[in-house]
């Protein structure tokens, strides 16, 4: 009988845990209707407090970030999209510090961003670092957003399903 291959270490400490990902639609909805943006030429980042007792939420202080990706078609083909992606997970795993620590973060992938290469997607978040954080205060200080809550600064008038 064959044994199963392994993982080795790098391999392991180069993986994504699923307390690290966004996962949950209710989640995204949630971040995207009401969390603070920061825009790049090629991402838009959105930035909310963890939505209390999620998976994996932390007890006491806060834990560090939990990343959503989105790449619409826009972005281009399922290679460029998948690759894409697979580079913010990677500079997510190797480059923390350009991430703020104890808040949901989802990054929307814009046109453009496909033909990015790994130096091109860290110079725009180091450029936005410093922002990103600052809205990450802001959002740990309003506090978690509930799922189906209109977004911070809507007008309760207006109906859910007008847009």
């Amino acid at each position: 009988m064959t044994e199963a291959p392994r993982r080795s270490s790098s391999s392991a400490a180069a993986s994504f845990p699923r307390a690290k990902r966004i996962r949950k639609r209710a989640d995204f909805v949630r971040i995207q209707t009401g969390g603070q943006r920061v825009t790049t030429r090629h991402l838009l980042l959105l930035v909310a407090a963890p939505r209390a007792g999620h998976e994996g939420a932390p007890l006491g202080p806060p834990g560090g970030p939990r990343l959503g990706l989105v790449a619409s078609r826009k972005v281009g083909g399922a290679v460029d999209r998948n690759r894409a992606k697979r580079l913010l997970r990677e500079a997510f795993r190797r480059f923390p510090e350009l991430f703020p620590v104890g808040v949901d973060v989802v990054v929307i992938l814009r046109a453009g961003a496909g033909s990015l290469g790994l130096g091109d997607v860290l110079a725009e978040l180091r450029s936005v670092a410093p922002v990103l954080r600052r809205r990450a205060r802001d959002a740990l200080a309003a506090g978690p957003l509930l799922a189906g809550a209109p977004a911070r600064g809507a007008s309760s008038a207006e109906p859910a399903g007008s847009r």
